[in-house]
């Protein structure tokens, strides 16, 4: 397996905030919580840029 190298690397994030209710807005989220959040993050940007990857070998 050769090594790659990424010259670039763009990533995109949209990020809204909902303020419905007041009192919900300002609820905390569980460190567990935010750790499975950051985990899904991760693990997307890994699949989209072994996606690209791929894309590129293919061709």
């Amino acid at each position: 397996m050769m090594p790659i190298e990424i010259k670039e690397l763009r990533i995109k994030v949209n990020v809204s905030d909902e303020n419905t209710d007041n009192n919900a807005s300002h609820k905390k989220v569980e460190a567990i919580k935010l750790q499975q959040l950051k985990a899904e993050i991760v693990n997307e940007c890994v699949q989209k840029v072994l996606e690209k990857i791929k894309e590129k070998s293919e061709r």
